[in-house]
């Protein structure tokens, strides 16, 4: 609960700090202003507040005119979004490194080809007969296809042979 007190007061500080680097207050209500800007900023960490707020290289230096409390808040996800991102980058990264070195481990576990060989044979455990091709089986003869429509009641046509 301090901690959030202290960025509380942290954000309001910095929001007092944006106000004040701008030549005319617009805001209606100068207390109005840095609250609501102090309620945008306390719900990002203390690097993002400075990183938004700073005279040099946050919304003051790239913007004329005192921001709104979108454009405040707008600014604030834009920066931490980069940083979500480059966490997730790193993460994504870390996993792929993990990932790999499981890899190289099983890897190393597995066997060697001359091992593999020296447990199946040369021709990996797969015998010569099972290798060995069936004989081609015989076309049927004109007789044997004719005997086979007979009597299984189909139709044969033969095939006319021209006498050329």
């Amino acid at each position: 609960m301090a901690q959030q007190e202290r960025l509380t007061s942290y954000a309001a500080d910095r929001a007092r700090l944006l106000l004040g680097c701008y030549r005319t207050g617009d805001a209606n209500d100068p207390d109005t202003y840095v609250a609501a800007i102090s309620a945008i900023l306390s719900r990002y960490p203390e690097e993002i507040i400075t990183e938004v707020t700073h005279p040099a290289t946050g919304l003051p230096s790239r913007s004329n005119w005192l921001p709104t409390v979108k454009e405040v808040a707008d600014a604030c996800e834009a920066a931490i979004s980069w940083r979500r991102e480059r966490e997730a980058r790193e993460e994504r990264i870390r996993k792929q490194l993990q990932e790999r070195e499981e890899f190289e481990r099983a890897r190393d576990a597995r066997p060697t080809l001359e091992q593999l060989k020296a447990k199946y044979g040369p021709d990996w455990g797969i015998t010569e007969h099972l290798m060995a091709k069936a004989p081609p089986v015989p076309a049927p003869t004109l007789d044997q296809l004719r005997h086979h429509y007979q009597h299984y009641d189909l139709a044969m046509k033969p095939k006319q042979e021209d006498a050329a």
